[in-house]
């Protein structure tokens, strides 16, 4: 027997049986467990893609909200500025902040529409609110106090005091300079047509009588408004201001409100009240220096509505700068100086809707008659913080985590977070306003 020929033979069989591969069974095995493996890893895996997708969303959400905060507090903080600090020897006098609420039931609901899940604008879902700044000016004579105060005596008139209300001229002179008509060039470069003009009596001895025909003692100043029609001028030994006479046109910057009732008292509003030589003229300006803060709808996506921060009374597209996106609910509360007349426990109440901003101490006014107040609304004086809560969203259906998903509060398809803000108007004090009680 040939060995060698035996031993070739055992070879090529071992060989032709390394060869053979797997069989059907065993490939159809692996491959089952191949897929379960892979399965898993996918599901894994888009399990994970969704909560990334979820905390990257959520994060943006959080970034806007805090950026816009930290915005709204940067600006209130330094609310309430006092309009006579350039004035020598004035007793200090400020305002600060105007809201503007959209009240549940006399604003459109606040609701989205499921279809394209888009927040009507306006609607209660959203307040706004503007804090008053003067006119800044700047002349070739230097920085001028936009403030003139009433001197009916100048160009001989020798007269006490003028009504605002049925005069279209103001006889004013230089709080600073009084009676120098070398200073009065420079001050007429500030009084522009079309500046609307705040009238102010402070608290004086006699109290002043802002209502005709009512007790004077529980007023502690007098205001109005006028705008002027014409540029300032000097006419003889005083500064001439022509307005248009107080009424409805005459608050562009929407400044005070003109609630009338057969027993008013609201004392923002001394539409009739002669005012004294020595009164305050404020120039607000055209409102160019103030900062309102709205929600408006994108200009390219019906369905954001915006955060915007407005150099102005409103906003425009050339005013405004975006502070974040979907916003769904921005709602402004105040505190008063008078809480306890709206049946505030504590100071940390805030009220809703400028029509509880009311005091008993004004004269006849009773703030616990019911719809509140019924004498003195909307007196934006008495406030004294401000609390802001904002609503973001995600970007309605752009998260693959929300696809079959219906959030707590609206039941939209997306993520929602809240912030909320309390701002002391660092600038205001009972003593500028004497509304302490």
């Amino acid at each position: 027997m040939n060995t060698t020929a035996v031993h070739n033979q055992r070879s090529i069989k071992l060989i032709a049986n390394d060869m053979r591969g797997f069989s059907l069974v065993e490939l159809l095995v692996a491959m089952g467990v191949f897929l379960i493996v892979t399965g898993a890893a996918f599901s894994l895996f888009n399990q994970h893609a969704k909560l990334v997708t979820r905390q990257q969303n959520l994060s943006g959400v959080n970034i806007g909200l805090r950026n816009a905060m930290s915005q709204l507090e940067m600006d209130l903080s330094g609310a309430g500025q006092n309009f006579l600090s350039g004035v020598v020897n004035a007793q200090p006098f400020g305002l600060g902040v105007i809201i503007q609420n959209n009240v549940p039931g006399v604003a459109p609901a606040c609701a989205p529409n499921p279809a394209t899940w888009a927040y009507p604008v306006p609607s209660s879902c959203f307040d706004s609110f503007t804090i008053v700044n003067t006119k800044p000016c700047v002349t070739a004579g230097g920085t001028t106090t936009p403030v003139l105060v009433v001197n009916e005596n100048a160009n001989g008139n020798n007269q006490a005091s003028v009504a605002v209300s049925n005069s279209s001229i103001l006889w004013a002179d230089d709080p600073n300079n009084p009676g120098n008509v070398a200073a009065f060039a420079n001050d007429t470069t500030c009084f522009k047509s079309g500046d609307e003009l705040l009238v102010v009596s402070l608290a004086s001895n006699p109290q002043p009588q802002c209502i005709p025909g009512n007790a004077a003692s529980a007023f502690t100043y007098c205001m109005s408004f006028v705008v002027l029609t014409k540029d300032a001028g000097v006419t003889g030994n005083g500064i001439q201001l022509q307005h248009n006479p107080t009424g409805a046109a005459t608050d562009p910057l929407g400044l005070f409100a003109t609630t009338v009732g057969g027993n008013n008292f609201n004392k923002a509003n001394g539409l009739n009240y002669p005012f004294p030589n020595g009164s305050y003229i404020i120039d607000l300006g055209t409102g160019g220096n103030d900062i309102t803060y709205a929600v408006q709808n994108s200009p390219t996506n019906a369905n954001d509505p915006q955060l915007l921060r407005c150099l102005g009374v409103t906003c425009t597209a050339a005013n405004s700068t975006v502070l974040t996106d979907q916003v769904i609910g921005f709602k402004i509360g105040a505190a008063l100086w008078d809480n306890a007349a709206q049946g505030a426990t504590e100071i940390a109440n805030y009220f809703y809707n400028s029509a509880n901003y009311c005091s008993d101490a004004v004269n006849n006014a009773d703030c616990t008659k019911v719809p509140p107040p019924a004498n003195d609304p909307n007196d934006f004086n008495l406030i004294r913080a401000i609390r802001i809560s904002m609503i973001g969203r995600t970007t309605p259906r752009s998260d693959i985590s929300v696809s079959n998903f219906q959030n707590s509060f609206d039941n939209g398809p997306y993520w929602v977070q809240q912030a909320s803000v309390a701002v002391d108007l660092r600038n205001m004090s009972s003593d500028d306003l004497g509304n302490a009680n």
